[in-house]
């Protein structure tokens, strides 16, 4: 395990649903002590119940924010052996012609500006420790273009490239960096349900058996899609 097996935790952003809500599920079970931040106070609290994990209601679109949400994390879980940036949305599907600036600000803040700030303010403090874990939970939109979703893609695309670098200098220092790409997935955040997508558990159950992995060995990419897509 990358983690030390007796203090192993987490934080996990986009928790009130979805992937995250199932990531922090699964990371509990495992014995993961876990702080879960999201927008949903009411599921927050219903996971709360359910999980025995720390949560807190967090607005990703503000900057200071995040930078708060990591000190909390910090604090409540004594040190933060693994970040999970699964935190995201898309505002809706449209032609770039017909999308507005506000639509733009909002993305950026949530699907590039947050993961870079809680992947630096993780950095300073893994680095110490030479060890840790941080996962970004990207999307295969960063991998294939799709029409009506310019906004999205280019943030997603934005954050593949901040990966990357982050890899090259956390990974020196014994600080494990992976990008996901899941295909797609039967959540909330589509407008209608997918039955034949990937489940959220599903997905959940990927992130976390990277943590499984021995310690001489990491996964730098992990894609993966329903049986339905191809590419």
């Amino acid at each position: 395990m990358q983690t030390n097996q007796s203090s192993k935790t987490a934080l996990v952003t986009g928790a009130s649903r979805g992937i995250g809500k199932a990531t922090v599920k699964r990371l509990c079970d495992m014995g993961y002590k876990v702080f879960a931040t999201g927008r949903d106070a009411n599921s927050l609290a219903q996971l709360q119940d359910e999980t025995q994990c720390t949560v807190a209601v967090y607005d990703l679109q503000e900057a200071d924010a995040v930078v708060a949400l990591f000190k909390q994390a910090e604090q409540v879980l004594g040190h933060v052996d693994v970040v999970i940036n699964n935190a995201g949305f898309n505002s809706r599907k449209s032609p770039l012609v017909e999308t507005t600036l506000q639509e733009f600000d909002a993305q950026y803040a949530v699907n590039l500006r947050a993961p870079y700030l809680l992947c630096r303010e993780a950095l300073k403090h893994m680095l110490p420790r030479k060890q840790g874990y941080i996962i970004n939970v990207i999307s295969t939109v960063a991998k294939r273009i799709n029409e009506t979703m310019g906004i999205y893609t280019a943030m997603k695309s934005g954050l593949d490239g901040l990966n990357g670098v982050l890899m090259k200098e956390a990974q020196p220092n014994g600080i494990k960096v992976t990008a996901v790409y899941p295909g797609g997935v039967n959540t909330a955040f589509r407008a209608q349900a997918r039955p034949q997508y990937m489940q959220a558990e599903s997905v959940a159950y990927m992130i976390t058996q990277l943590l499984t992995n021995p310690a001489d060995v990491v996964v730098h990419e992990l894609t993966f899609r329903p049986m339905v897509e191809l590419e």
